[in-house]
């Protein structure tokens, strides 16, 4: 009877046994289908956005002794909250996205030694299923603290603070869910409403290269 017993007894564990490894290797996959489903979009409502940048901005008026040029390097970096899901079905579609940036720049052709400021800005991201190209355009206002205005002979800045507008085109490439690089070209006008004696303004043209990180 002992060995009866036995016989019967082994079989019977060994079967017990071998269940539970493959019931837990069925769990484990279906866990990953869910969260790889699951795995939140970058571009959807209340996610955050941090971008820094660095590039350069050229002057594009006619040069004179009133208008000299006015070349910087800059250094940026910004802050955004995406304000609406993705929507759309056709080459628009895409979501808004608001962004703060604060931003300094190094003079390194013309009187002055610095500019630096921040700006509010509104950017619509063209997001396209799969694609891990995410081009965007976006435009903005904002404030600008300079030294230029302490050259008496320039007419462009006449005061040490100024206005901001912009307006730029850009595009990411996304590395991961997380990690982006970012290219970004643009216009940039610098003026201060005729609020001062001098105020012809100063308009750019120039690009920025950087990375983002969503979260």
């Amino acid at each position: 009877m002992k060995i009866s017993t036995t016989l019967i007894v082994l079989p019977v564990l060994a079967a017990c046994l071998c269940v539970p490894p493959a019931h837990a290797g069925t769990v484990i996959t279906q866990e990953s289908a869910v969260m790889h489903t699951d795995s939140p979009s970058p571009f959807t409502k209340g996610a955050m956005e941090f971008e820094a940048l660095g590039g350069a901005f050229w002057s594009v008026d006619k040069q004179s002794m009133e208008r000299p040029e006015i070349d910087h390097w800059l250094a940026t970096l910004r802050l955004g909250w995406m304000l609406t899901d993705v929507r759309g079905s056709n080459w628009s579609r895409g979501n808004w996205e608001f962004l703060l940036e604060g931003f300094y720049g190094q003079i390194f052709e013309g009187p002055g030694d610095y500019v630096t400021g921040g700006t509010a800005l509104l950017r619509y991201n063209f997001v396209q299923p799969d694609s891990k190209w995410i081009p965007y355009f976006q435009i903005g206002a904002g404030g600008v603290y300079s030294d230029i205005h302490r050259d008496p002979v320039q007419k462009i800045i006449g005061r040490e603070w100024e206005f901001n507008l912009q307006a730029s085109l850009g595009v990411r490439y996304m590395l991961s869910e997380t990690w982006a690089l970012t290219f970004e070209g643009g216009y940039r006008h610098v003026s201060n409403a005729d609020t001062a004696d001098r105020n012809l303004g100063l308009n750019s043209l120039g690009g920025q290269i950087g990375f983002s990180v969503f979260y």
